[in-house]
């Protein structure tokens, strides 16, 4: 049996959730890789966007000027993007010892986590370092902390809520081991499966 931890909150630190605010976008996030380099942390993430072309556009193009950002690319509604940040907390929300069985829900600001690990530890661990940044971390909401069967977690149970559309991207990332551990998946690589150009 896995642990599973859903929570809600709102990031005013990140660089997506403050776009979902002021475009009427829907972010379907999925992080795929990390690493430190210094004090920073990079990381690499796969995002299907939601709403109105005029509204996914001003979306795009506000996140590719964003200083955080150090690689973007997007095809349609799909973008692929590198991003540089520092709080300690993207160590916890981002530990390898995690896994996604879905897709983070970035809509209004708020973003719905839904993140599982072997070890209880590491969830009531990332709990308790987000409820100390409450400059940051805005209206931390749990929603459940609990053991669940394989069956429950893994991600065909979880996705037939998800668009089609996110459905297949998120499959595709899933298939090609972008959530395996060790997370060593080169950008070139994951853009290329995900139909977009490096």
């Amino acid at each position: 049996n896995m642990w599973n931890l859903r929570f809600k909150v709102k990031n005013v630190d990140n660089v997506y959730s403050y776009l979902t605010e002021k475009y009427d976008v829907i972010d379907y996030f999925y992080p795929v890789d990390r690493y430190r380099k210094g004090k920073k942390i990079h990381i690499l993430s796969i995002h299907v966007l939601e709403g109105s072309e005029d509204e996914k556009d001003k979306f795009a193009r506000e996140l590719k000027k964003n200083k955080k950002v150090e690689e973007f690319e997007r095809d349609e509604d799909r973008i692929v993007v590198l991003v540089r940040e520092e709080e300690k907390f993207y160590d916890l929300l981002y530990d390898p010892m995690l896994y996604f069985p879905s897709p983070v829900l970035i809509k209004d600001g708020y973003g719905y986590w839904n993140v599982a690990a072997w070890n209880r530890n590491v969830l009531t661990r990332l709990v308790d370092e987000m409820e100390k940044w409450k400059d940051k971390l805005l209206d931390f909401e749990l929603l459940a902390l609990e053991k669940k069967n394989l069956k429950d977690i893994y991600f065909p149970r979880i996705l037939p809520d998800v668009p089609d559309k996110q459905q297949l991207a998120f499959q595709l990332a899933v298939e090609n081991g972008y959530y395996k551990f060790p997370r060593n998946v080169p950008l070139g690589h994951l853009a290329k499966i995900m139909g977009v150009s490096t």
